[in-house]
């Protein structure tokens, strides 16, 4: 790695970091009896190359991760302590964290990273937390990797 883009990096998962601090302190507290709402992941420097699939957008909800390519997410299941431990992966994850700093993953709608026929995919992409398009929200197959 270059020393530019390491600097580039560095400045990046700074700024990152900083923003995140600022969300988390001007974040509202919980109320009595309620459990605190988890930070989004976004802007870690700990890369740990997974892809985090979540049951659902609540900060409880359970997750699995992936590192690898998946043809059919049929017999997995949600493994976290949360909302959803137990469930099918398949046809259930509502949002994604990829944590690859190398590799952006794609979701597919179909099993086998199939795409034929314009069938819905949604790609995450190195840092990247959020909620999956319409098109495979809840509606998710397989999963494959690709160099970012």
């Amino acid at each position: 790695m270059t020393t530019a883009r390491r600097v580039v990096g560095s400045i990046a998962v700074a700024a990152a970091l900083i923003a995140g601090s600022t969300v988390l302190a001007t974040a509202p507290a919980a109320a009595k009896g309620e459990p605190a709402a988890a930070p989004t992941p976004v802007g870690t420097a700990d890369w740990d190359g997974q892809l985090y699939l979540y049951y659902s957008a609540s900060s409880n909800s359970s997750y699995r991760t992936y590192w690898n390519w998946v043809n059919d997410f049929g017999t997995d299941t949600f493994t976290a302590a949360g909302e959803g431990q137990g469930q099918r992966v398949k046809n259930n994850v509502y949002r994604a964290w990829n944590n690859n700093e190398i590799y952006r993953a794609r979701i597919f709608y179909n099993e086998w990273q199939n795409s034929g026929s314009n069938a819905p995919y949604d790609d995450f992409w190195p840092g990247e937390a959020r909620a999956l398009n319409s098109g495979v929200q809840n509606n998710n197959a397989s999963l494959a990797w690709y160099r970012a």
